[in-house]
């Protein structure tokens, strides 16, 4: 769980990788407080285009994000406590995302990871591993299928069940399997909109079509509800070869009426966030 702060500039913090920077002394701008508390996520890959929730404080329309040495392919404000970044494209390893706000900078730490997930590449050669890419075999929302979330806020706990034929029967957490959480804008893709995604944790195992077969595995986890009223869709994605392929999840199962990734997504069939 992340907890949002606003740090003041030149409070101390040192030991943490958030790092804020105050104007020099006798700017006119020695008033401006700007923080990062987190990146969600705060990895992605060098080939960028990963939508980085920035979350942390004093930002404004004005807020220029940069990742290394380039700026963000787009920078959209999102509240005086969020941004969010596309990433640029940029070199493997550590690097630091910055956050500069009328003379004053906060910097955190961000990855950028060997390959490409967003480039399906040609068949047969997937990089450097020979690794074939393998969907998640099927997915959906359990519970619930609707929320309330005060704007900026957690949401309540969200419960996803995910089958991989050749991983998750049996008890325990199924080896390889990932799931992210995501929220975005009512009615978009969260294939290609703007989403932001939060990876869940294994919960337990759950059976599928016979009793005491533990099939499925459960994942739960909480987005964080974007600072703006409004309606906002939640789903889930899946992967068992690290994000080079997606399954994408809306509700199904005994409390929610889709079909889950059966039929595949549609918005009609997606987690209801209302922020008041």
């Amino acid at each position: 769980m992340w907890i949002t702060m606003l740090l003041w500039i030149g409070a101390g913090c040192q030991g943490s990788k958030f790092h804020t920077s105050a104007p020099p002394e006798g700017d006119s701008d020695a008033g401006v407080r700007v923080a990062i508390t987190a990146l969600e996520p705060g990895s992605g890959p060098a080939s960028g285009g990963t939508a980085v929730r920035v979350i942390g404080g004093g930002f404004t329309e004005e807020s220029a994000v940069s990742v290394g040495d380039a700026a963000c392919a787009t920078t959209t404000y999102l509240s005086p406590a969020e941004l969010l970044c596309v990433t640029p494209p940029g070199p493997v390893g550590s690097t630091q995302l910055r956050v500069s706000e009328a003379g004053a900078t906060a910097d955190s730490e961000f990855t950028y990871l060997a390959g490409d997930s967003g480039d399906s590449g040609d068949s047969g050669d997937s990089g450097d591993s020979g690794a074939v890419t393998s969907p998640v075999d099927y997915c959906h929302i359990q519970y619930p299928c609707a929320t309330t979330t005060t704007a900026g806020m957690e949401s309540e706990l969200i419960y996803v069940w995910v089958y991989q034929a050749t991983a998750t029967p049996g008890a325990g957490q199924g080896p390889g399997i990932r799931v992210d959480l995501g929220v975005g804008g009512e009615g978009t893709d969260p294939a290609t909109g703007r989403w932001v995604w939060t990876a869940m944790g294994y919960n337990t195992d759950k059976d599928g079509l016979t009793p005491g077969d533990l099939s499925n595995d459960e994942y739960q986890g909480r987005f964080t509800a974007p600072g703006a009223a409004g309606t906002y869709n939640y789903a889930a994605r899946a992967t068992a070869d690290d994000g080079a392929s997606w399954l994408y999840c809306d509700t199904g199962g005994n409390t929610c009426g889709g079909s889950g990734s059966d039929d595949g997504y549609t918005p009609d069939h997606a987690g209801t966030c209302a922020v008041p």
